[in-house]
């Protein structure tokens, strides 16, 4: 994915990384302001450079070797006094955040990201180092041993240290496409047998499951196994490592009323994106918290 996963085409991914980017703007930074933050799966430096752009010492790590070169690439000519784009801005809603976080971000002494490949399960650091840690783009969903990741996330920050957390979630409207799309013989691309999309919904409410995921265009999906974390065992297992929840955020709720196959598509037809549109208004004004595809945590280490 490295020669096109800075152009972020499709809906999916451009309502995800606006809205993450939006919530570590407000609740990370101008909150807590943290100085040394390591990036676990920082791909090509999205959030490494939002956190950098504060004023923060910024490592980002990742297994991809060929995203660590394009990240490198990028810190060579990124300068947030120019403003902050992390990405290409192809819909109105990515105008209107980036607008939205650099209003809000005070611009520090930026010192470029430092980029490595490192293994989240096998962190190269010493314990107590960081001030924050941040893992985004359902970092953790992809890891077989995330239960190893957590833990080494935990040893390598400092207490009173924070942790902002994104992976893919189980509760959500794509449980229940996956079926319909079962019914329909595959016409929303989920690929999923009955007996599959039904184990999924009928395995115990508080399990974590795992799922081939279609990515990328329907003509053209490329399937990845991903794992999908619940609310509550999530919170169980950060617990369990000294952590304690201070903010919860779900992604895609609304939204997730059209099928995550078809939002993940590149250049959508006008009628996608102003239905997408009209979700995602009523997503972002929400008072009350809906499950989404995406579970957002923000923890902090007990002293």
């Amino acid at each position: 994915m490295a020669g096109e996963y800075d152009e972020i085409r499709d809906l999916w991914y451009a309502w995800l990384y606006s809205r993450l980017h939006y919530f570590i703007v407000r609740d990370v930074i101008n909150v807590y302001n943290p100085k040394m933050v390591l990036d676990v799966g920082c791909g090509t430096g999205f959030q490494s450079f939002l956190y950098a752009a504060a004023g923060a010492f910024v490592i980002g790590i990742d297994v991809a070797k060929d995203l660590i070169k394009v990240a490198r690439r990028k810190s060579l000519s990124f300068d947030p006094n120019n403003g902050i784009v992390l990405f290409p801005v192809h819909f109105d809603f990515v105008d209107k955040y980036n607008k939205l976080i650099n209003n809000l971000l005070k611009v520090g002494k930026y010192v470029p990201p430092i980029f490595m490949v490192a293994d989240a399960v096998d962190l190269p650091f010493s314990d107590n180092t960081f001030d924050h840690v941040n893992s985004c783009g359902s970092t953790l969903s992809f890891i077989e041993e995330h239960e190893q990741a957590l833990s080494e996330i935990a040893r390598v920050l400092k207490p009173g240290g924070t942790f902002f957390l994104e992976v893919e979630a189980r509760w959500n409207a794509d449980i229940f496409w996956t079926l319909m799309d079962s019914f329909l013989n595959g016409r929303l691309g989920y690929h999923e047998s009955m007996r599959k999309a039904l184990r999924n919904i009928f395995t115990s409410p508080s399990e974590y499951i795992s799922i081939d995921y279609p990515f990328g265009d329907a003509q053209n999906p490329v399937c990845m196994r991903i794992k999908l974390f619940t609310e509550s065992g999530l919170k169980r297992e950060l617990s369990s490592l000294g952590f304690k929840i201070l903010r919860k955020y779900s992604i895609h709720s609304v939204t997730n009323l059209i099928p995550s196959t078809l939002l993940d598509t590149n250049n959508p037809p006008k009628w996608l994106r102003n239905l997408f549109t009209f979700c995602a208004g009523i997503e972002e004004r929400i008072p009350f918290h809906l499950p989404g595809c995406s579970l957002v945590l923000l923890a902090q280490k007990k002293c």
